[in-house]
């Protein structure tokens, strides 16, 4: 009577650890999803973009976050798709619940903390050449910014390369300050491109005001 009993507590655990994994499996799903590059009418215009003006196996060199737009709407290779282990406490998805840290850590793939570190080091460079020699060494043939998107994401970028984040940008993240320019510390290629500002040995060639998509000359 016993034994049985104990089987049926094992049986109800299991069932219940199974009803709570799959949950968790379809919110961390949804997380993934391209639902806010789809609902972002200029993301859209940006990714779509990329689709119709750049060639079929070209590369773009963004922040992580724009990866499944760039794959699957612009139809393009990225250089990184996730964040690295090193930065994982910057992922919104992993505060969603307290039990969010425990998807990501099951199932999130996360990236090589070499590649995110360089291509981290590309949009804290403060010399072109710099940036370029990253973007060339991934075979990178376009780089892809978001205002202000990006400015908000900036401290967890200089993170990513191993540096002080106050060295490069207050945090004293406002709409004003921000379309004033008052949050930067140092003017880097990455800010440079999220500003819309002419770079040396990159084009500008698209910018809707939100997303701005560079090409290497």
């Amino acid at each position: 009577m016993k034994r049985k009993i104990a089987i049926g507590i094992v049986a109800i655990a299991v069932a219940i650890t199974a009803i709570a994994l799959t949950g968790m499996w379809l919110d961390f799903c949804d997380m993934q999803s391209l639902k806010w590059e789809i609902q972002d009418e200029k993301l859209y215009e940006g990714f779509s973009w990329l689709a119709n003006n750049t060639k079929e196996g070209e590369t773009v060199l963004a922040w992580w976050d724009y990866a499944d737009g760039i794959e699957k709407i612009g139809r393009r290779k990225v250089v990184i798709r996730e964040a690295s282990r090193n930065i994982k406490e910057t992922i919104a998805g992993r505060q969603k619940y307290p039990w969010s840290w425990i998807e990501y850590e099951l199932w999130y793939p996360y990236e090589s903390e070499d590649k995110v570190r360089d291509v981290a080091n590309f949009f804290i460079a403060e010399n072109s050449n710099e940036s370029m020699s990253i973007a060339r060494k991934y075979g990178a043939d376009y780089a892809l910014v978001v205002y202000p998107y990006d400015i908000w994401k900036f401290p967890a970028i200089v993170l990513a390369s191993g540096k002080e984040p106050d060295d490069y940008i207050t945090g004293n993240f406002t709409i004003e300050s921000i379309e004033r320019r008052e949050v930067v510390k140092k003017e880097t290629v990455g800010i440079k491109m999220i500003y819309g500002d002419n770079i040396e040995g990159f084009e500008k060639v698209f910018d809707n005001r939100k997303m701005r998509i560079y090409k290497l000359k």
